[in-house]
């Protein structure tokens, strides 16, 4: 979106507002039940993650591998300076970002581990086993929990609800991966999901690029679900210790997030030619009930019984 035009703070709020909406409708909703107090820094973290990831999905197809890996150098010098409090001054982004990292002393360590992630997108190393999986969405999820904790919790408490935190950030990105097999392998010649488990249930990569969903896609599916959905778990916990409103809209996004799955299950695993995305209507009835494991009983049992 073009920051053209920004001639007062109240512009630069509409648009870093609007951009965190347009690229991210489901945190945009949930960082609405946060306090009012944080919801601009949060959708201000969400446009520098957005920066970093863009360079890596989105510029490198039109500049190229390498001009796309100096310009995420150029972000990490560029953080640099931000972080220390001399942000490059005719830019939004990082203008606003130092004042939040003024107010709120965001933690340098997981906003380097995201570039980090970027990088290993670029440099094309690749997931092989279980632990590779797990690596990649630390860098590129559980960073972001990591960061969020200065606009949910108490300081002296972050060191606590951080593992959490992280957990979290990891099944969200494992999420991610689940719903865009399609378009990594399309747009960006990516496979996300391990190779040891491509070989485990007999699919090939060519089969991904083809768009067939062979006889054991399901079931590697649902080995990556599990892996996200214990992180999911393993995060309530931690959830749950976070003041209230913190804790309402944290516990709607991985609600909404994690119901993503249960979509791809009901596309019948075909994560290569379609979408997963959840309705507003559906986003809505989760901010009530949590009907995840009920819903799935119910597409896996589908699944199973067959036409």
């Amino acid at each position: 979106m073009s920051t053209l035009s920004l001639d007062t703070r109240a512009d630069e709020d509409e648009w870093i507002w609007e951009s965190f909406r347009y690229h991210s409708r489901t945190f945009s909703l949930a960082a609405y039940l946060l306090p009012r107090s944080v919801q601009m820094s949060v959708a201000t973290l969400y446009l520098y993650c957005r920066r970093v990831d863009s360079i890596a999905d989105q510029r490198v197809l039109e500049v190229g591998r390498e001009r796309a890996l100096q310009e995420v150098r150029q972000v990490r010098d560029r953080l640099d300076e931000t972080l220390a409090g001399r942000p490059p001054a005719e830019t939004v982004l990082w203008r606003r970002l130092a004042e939040v990292h003024e107010q709120s002393s965001l933690p340098r360590g997981p906003m380097y581990e995201l570039i980090e992630g970027a990088l290993w997108d670029l440099e094309g190393r690749p997931v092989v086993s279980k632990a590779d999986l797990i690596e990649y969405s630390n860098l590129v999820g559980g960073s972001v929990g990591a960061m969020m904790l200065p606009f949910l919790a108490d300081p002296e408490r972050h060191d606590e609800l951080e593992p959490a935190a992280r957990e979290l950030g990891i099944a969200m990105q494992i999420t991610n991966i689940v719903r865009d097999v399609g378009e990594d392998i399309d747009e960006l010649d990516r496979v996300y999901l391990p190779e040891h488990w491509l070989d485990e249930h007999n699919v090939s990569v060519e089969a991904l690029r083809h768009g067939r969903v062979a006889d054991g896609y399901p079931a590697l599916l649902e080995a990556a679900m599990e892996a996200a959905e214990q992180r999911y778990v393993d995060s309530f916990e931690g959830v749950a210790a976070l003041p209230f409103r913190s804790r309402y809209g944290i516990r709607a996004a991985a609600r909404m997030y994690r119901e993503i799955m249960n979509e791809v299950r009901a596309n019948d695993y075909d994560n290569l030619g379609r979408r997963a995305y959840v309705s507003f209507r559906r986003k809505l009835f989760l901010l009530l009930y949590d009907g995840y494991e009920r819903r799935k009983h119910r597409l896996t049992s589908d699944a199973l019984s067959g036409p």
